[in-house]
């Protein structure tokens, strides 16, 4: 869903690189660009070498006028939250993680043969995501914070994109062919899962 959503300079597929899920943060104002980083506070995070996010460190980053990603889905949410949110914390995986001008840290979980779960943690601001699926957004609060949910131009999937200081946490449900069959939707319990969720971003974030 990222590449359809932003431009990309530079992709960078991470399997193991990086030690921390920390970055740096940066405050946003009414929900536009985010504005210049600060230090973001330690968080514990899930520890597996192969879970660990990508150093952002680059040419791309760092001509970038955007804070760092400071939240990493893959190591900041627990497994209980993931099978509270009806997923298999088992099938945790780093997703196609992008450092660039707009950089995307990514995390993916299966859920049977029914369907998917994928999270991104951006610094894209949640005013942009307004304004490019205008036509298809739905105005949420999820725990007190800013969201919107929509489609993307993607039938079998379903979004909730909450607002964070740097950018944006998202939350996408696909339903695959076996789920279809059996009545699924993706967007039946989107609200519900984002709920879940949202306090592993942190309110300090």
């Amino acid at each position: 869903m990222i590449l359809g959503a932003f431009p990309i300079v530079i992709v960078v597929a991470s399997t193991g690189c990086g030690t921390s899920g920390g970055g740096e943060a940066g405050p946003t104002v009414s929900g536009g660009t985010p504005t210049t980083s600060v230090a973001a506070p330690a968080r514990p995070t899930l520890t597996a070498p192969h879970l660990q996010p990508p150093v952002q460190d680059n040419k791309y980053v760092r001509s970038s006028s955007r804070p760092k990603v400071v939240v990493d889905p893959c190591t900041w949410v627990p497994d209980s939250a993931i099978q509270e949110a009806g997923f298999d914390p088992v099938s945790r995986g780093r997703g196609n993680d992008m450092l660039a001008e707009y950089s995307f840290l990514v995390c993916k979980f299966k859920k049977d043969s029914d369907g998917s779960l994928t999270l991104e943690s951006g610094n894209v601001a949640l005013d942009e995501v307004r304004q490019k699926y205008q036509s298809d957004i739905e105005e949420l609060t999820i725990n007190g914070r800013p969201a919107v949910k929509s489609r993307k131009d993607d039938p079998a999937g379903c979004s909730v994109d909450l607002q964070t200081n740097v950018g944006y946490f998202g939350i996408t449900v696909r339903t695959h062919t076996a789920g279809l069959v059996k009545g699924m939707k993706p967007c039946d319990h989107i609200v519900h899962i984002a709920t879940i969720l949202e306090p592993s971003i942190g309110k300090e974030n």
